[in-house]
């Protein structure tokens, strides 16, 4: 009788025991997603303290070549502070047209990968930024691959490799390539800016060809 009670009692101090456990993946998940936020919040400042310090810095440029050109025009030498107007504006110029060339190179990339069933938008994003790491622009301005592969094939190439499979719903089977998807309207590839007059670029401008961006008044 004795020993039944005995047995009885350990057996639920031991219920006991592991009623008080704690549940150690939950303490591990709560500690990871803790350590994440944590991390996340870091980046997310230093990112914040990046941009600011970029975005003074910019402003403190425009303050100097503002009272370089100001001096020079007190001083009378109004040629060099023109040619310095210019300078800045050419830089700005061909900073735009290098932004509107990638833009129009990632269109013509995204448009080719919208004939792809993608397992994901993640995956989808993937091939997009590896294709248009390989890309570079040859002797005649087209975008082509190390080899040479034009947009169209680089994609058609990248989908039939086996390596990028886990990418797709269903492995591409596209035979000797695929065939090369029509641009978004509006998105005709404009010529060099610095060719175009100030008609064809207002022009180019109203038909969403160009996108104006940033303070060009200075």
């Amino acid at each position: 009788m004795s020993e039944n009670i005995e047995n009885n009692t350990q057996v639920k101090e031991e219920t006991a025991d592991e009623t008080k456990q704690p549940d150690v993946k939950q303490l591990v998940d709560q500690e990871v997603s803790k350590a994440i936020s944590n991390i996340k919040s870091n980046l997310d400042n230093a990112y914040k303290e990046r941009d600011e310090a970029l975005s003074q810095i910019e402003k403190i440029k425009v303050e100097k070549r503002q009272a370089e050109i100001s001096s020079l025009e007190q001083q009378g030498k109004h040629s060099e502070a023109m040619q310095m107007k210019l300078n800045e504006m050419n830089a700005k110029l061909e900073a735009y047209e290098q932004k509107n060339i990638e833009l129009s190179r990632d269109n013509a990339v995204r448009t080719q990968l919208n004939s792809l069933n993608f397992k994901s938008e993640k995956a989808a994003n993937m091939a997009y930024s590896d294709i248009v790491k390989s890309l570079k622009k040859d002797a005649l301005g087209n975008w082509v691959n190390e080899n040479g592969a034009s947009i169209d094939e680089t994609v058609s190439n990248y989908a039939k490799d086996d390596n990028n499979e886990f990418l797709f719903s269903v492995k591409a089977n596209m035979g000797s390539g695929i065939t090369p998807a029509k641009p978004s309207t509006g998105t005709t590839p404009v010529s060099s800016i610095k060719d175009m007059s100030t008609d064809e670029m207002l022009n180019a401008v109203s038909k969403g060809q160009i996108k104006v961006a940033g303070d060009w008044s200075q």
